[in-house]
């Protein structure tokens, strides 16, 4: 029993150690979500008249700033459910591929662990933790901690930025509308390291670039993701 104990423990340093600091790593892009996080939660508050606990209930088991943002702007636009599953669909289908890159750097792990890790991987935990992983295999409490940290900011974001948004009728005006497009421009800029990246990145803008005046916000981001994802397939 006692070797049995000690294993644990030992077995529970490591994860605590990998989780504070993936907590330490992702702070500083954890603040930037709180920011667009308060616009979210304004938002929902004074344009789309959610409930309180309908924006915290949507952040809690959608976790997708973009996706988010697009549904508020789609129910105010009167869109049908298909579109506006769709459309959420479409610009969240780049987490399938974050899933599958971070599970081919994770070290072994307990059965049930991946189901909740995909739920927290966010574009900011999923940049910390593949730079994390150039380093060796990603452990389990690193993807958590950086999961759970941008998680816990959105979700407080959301309810904060509610609470506020009385005060807050026009978000724009304070430069909220802009801290999204902000944030992922600076997970942008840290992650070009190779003319693979620029290339990927510069294909992808093109590709959003034409793809909007004919499929709109949605069918942009998609098209920018696919031409991304078949640069790094043909840098491969």
């Amino acid at each position: 029993m006692a070797g049995y104990v000690s294993s644990r423990i030992t077995k529970d340093i490591p994860m605590r150690k990998g989780f504070t600091k993936a907590v330490f790593d992702v702070f500083p892009l954890a603040v930037s979500v709180f920011t667009y996080g308060l616009a979210f939660g304004a938002l929902a508050n004074n344009a789309n008249h959610f409930t309180w606990l309908e924006t915290v209930a949507m952040s809690f088991f959608v976790l997708s700033g973009a996706g988010q943002f697009t549904i508020l702007s789609l129910i105010q636009q009167d869109a049908a459910l298909w579109t506006i599953a769709l459309s959420t669909f479409l610009i969240n289908a780049r987490y399938i591929i974050y899933t599958l890159s971070v599970g081919r750097e994770l070290e072994a792990c307990r059965r049930g662990q991946p189901l909740w890790l995909c739920h927290v991987i966010t574009d900011e935990s999923y940049s910390v933790s593949m730079m994390e992983a150039q380093h060796g295999k990603l452990s389990v409490g690193y993807v958590a901690g950086a999961g759970c940290t941008v998680f816990l900011s959105w979700l407080l974001s959301s309810a904060v930025g509610y609470q506020i948004g009385e005060f807050i009728q026009d978000p724009a005006r304070y430069g909220l509308d802009f801290a999204f497009t902000a944030a992922f421009l600076g997970l942008l800029v840290v992650m070009l390291k190779r003319r693979s990246h620029a290339a990927a990145a510069g294909l992808a803008i093109a590709a959003s670039v034409l793809a909007y005046p004919w499929f709109g916000t949605s069918g942009a981001v998609f098209a920018g993701a696919a031409a991304a994802f078949a640069v790094g397939v043909y840098a491969k």
